[in-house]
């Protein structure tokens, strides 16, 4: 099995950037949606990215808490590495909610059943694709420090 230098393997890394990459496809296709509800427009394909959302948010949620976090806990490495941790995971339960808070109300646009004005449903779009991209930049972040803990130690004096 193809190894990286954490306990992560090759595969996990890509299967988290595979997942990483679909969020923020995801995010390109809000942002479209957004701008067509600011527009006064109830957009194509809304019912289809009301589907999307928290499966994709649940895929990577679920590789990141079980394979990556792991290995982020064993190499943090001090008190505020493991605090940002800390919060980071407390990020995904907040992201949940707005996933299905979002996937519901666009399901209800898509049937013509919300009672928000699109205004108001174009800046909770816009407010969940941020926070995925903020999310995901960070994790990105952490990845590479922990793809890179390995390397580090192997070159300290003994």
């Amino acid at each position: 099995m193809e190894t990286t230098g954490s306990s992560l393997t090759a595969a996990e890394v890509r299967a988290l950037e595979d997942k990483h990459r679909d969020l923020l496809i995801l995010c390109l296709r809000l942002e479209e949606l957004a701008m067509d509800f600011d527009a006064g427009e109830i957009p194509r394909g809304i019912q289809k990215v009301a589907k999307h959302i928290e499966p994709l948010v649940a895929a990577a949620h679920t590789l990141e808490e079980q394979r990556f976090y792991p290995d982020l806990e064993l190499h943090a490495g001090s008190c505020f590495g493991s605090l940002l941790l800390d919060q980071v995971k407390s990020e995904h339960r907040v992201d949940r909610r707005a996933a299905r808070e979002l996937s519901l109300t666009l399901a209800a646009v898509a049937r013509k059943r919300c009672r928000l004005s699109l205004e108001t449903v174009a800046h909770m779009v816009r407010g969940f694709q941020e926070a995925v991209r903020r999310h995901i930049t960070v994790e990105q972040i952490l990845l590479q420090q922990l793809l890179s803990v390995e390397p580090e130690m192997q070159t300290l004096p003994s």
